[in-house]
């Protein structure tokens, strides 16, 4: 699949999808119940989102207890990189919760919020697809993120939260991509 292709295939069928389940999250009545969904792993149907599917119950409600205990500081963020490193540092000791996890939680909450992610964070199904697609290759080592300038230019036009998204769904299906 050539990248024109990943696009429009993703454009068309996981976009509106994407950006359903954001305004969902950003129309919650409060920050409290916007972390409770969030931290539940919860969609408009109240279904664990199918990707955390495997995520424990236990490490689920303490995960959820962590968020809303954090409240007033998640409130206080004004970027989405320190709502992102915030919630990581509160969740990742928590067995069972991992880096996916703590982006969707940080990307729902701050959808609440109105902070969108600057970069692209990299968590399993995203640092494959930036590895296969050799943008790990040009960034190096075990990061964490891409910067927007580390991606190719027909990427560099969709929102961090896209480009998130395209590299975990098409992790496996992404042709070579050289950054011009």
């Amino acid at each position: 699949m050539n990248l024109e292709a990943v696009l429009r295939h993703y454009h068309l069928h996981h976009r509106p999808r994407h950006d359903h389940e954001l305004t969902w999250f950003r129309t919650q009545a409060s920050l409290e119940d916007a972390l409770r969904v969030a931290g539940k792993a919860q969609d408009d149907g109240g279904k664990r989102y199918c990707h955390q599917r495997r995520i424990k119950p236990e490490a689920i409600t303490e995960a959820t207890k962590r968020l809303v205990e954090l409240h007033d500081d998640l409130r206080r963020c004004s970027t989405f990189h320190t709502l992102w490193a915030l919630i990581r540092d509160n969740l990742k000791p928590i067995r069972g919760i991992g880096d996916l996890y703590i982006y969707d939680a940080a990307l729902r909450i701050g959808a609440y919020l109105r902070l969108t992610p600057e970069r692209v964070y990299l968590h399993a199904g995203t640092r494959i697809g930036a590895r296969k697609s050799g943008l790990l290759l040009r960034a190096g080592g075990r990061r964490e993120w891409l910067e927007p300038n580390e991606l190719p230019a027909p990427l560099r036009g969709l929102p961090p939260s896209d480009v998130e998204n395209l590299l975990c769904i098409y992790e496996g299906r992404l042709p070579r991509l050289e950054c011009t």
